[in-house]
């Protein structure tokens, strides 16, 4: 598979409790008008950065200890929900956002690469001390293919009453010109 390794600086911006929305920063060294048809498989590099600080969001922040648990991404189809604003949460986001565990959230992405619906996943660490500017990088590149062209991800805030932030259903392709 030709590897396109991109960067997706992904900064949570949050209004509160959770997250509002994210901004997506193109960095590194390929053209931020790709040229790589979607007929080929690529791979991207994820990296989360914290803007989450008591400076930043100073309503209802953690009095000790803020920090984020281990982050999971996945490629899929439009078969494929991790979550969804207004949607119901499966088990496994559930546990991700009262624990922060992905034990669940791993076996259901497992039962959805068996079905065809996800093609690949990553976990980045988590961050011990939500610190301005710190970051949580997967060990992997994140596969994605004309078939699987979205990005979904989560992390839990904590310590909360259950918050977490995340991505889903980014589409990484352009569908006007066909390219990554």
């Amino acid at each position: 598979m030709n590897l396109l390794f991109s960067t997706i600086i992904i900064c949570s911006l949050l209004n509160g409790a959770l997250a509002d929305s994210f901004n997506f920063e193109h960095i590194g060294e390929s053209p931020e008008n790709s040229d790589v048809s979607t007929s080929k498989g690529v791979g991207y590099s994820i990296t989360f950065t914290n803007n989450w600080t008591q400076e930043n969001h100073p309503f209802r922040y953690p009095p000790s200890d803020p920090h984020w648990s281990r982050f999971v991404y996945a490629s899929h189809s439009s078969a494929y929900v991790m979550w969804q604003d207004g949607g119901t949460a499966t088990k496994g986001i559930e546990n991700v956002a009262e624990f922060g565990s992905i034990s669940a959230l791993q076996s259901e992405i497992e039962g959805q690469q068996t079905a065809g619906n996800v093609l690949d996943d990553v976990v980045g660490n988590g961050i011990g001390t939500a610190s301005q500017g710190a970051t949580s990088i997967p060990g992997e590149h994140l596969c994605v293919d004309a078939s699987h062209p979205y990005v979904s991800g989560i992390s839990m805030i904590a310590p909360s009453p259950d918050w977490f932030t995340g991505v889903y259903n980014l589409p990484l392709s352009d569908e006007s010109t066909m390219t990554w």
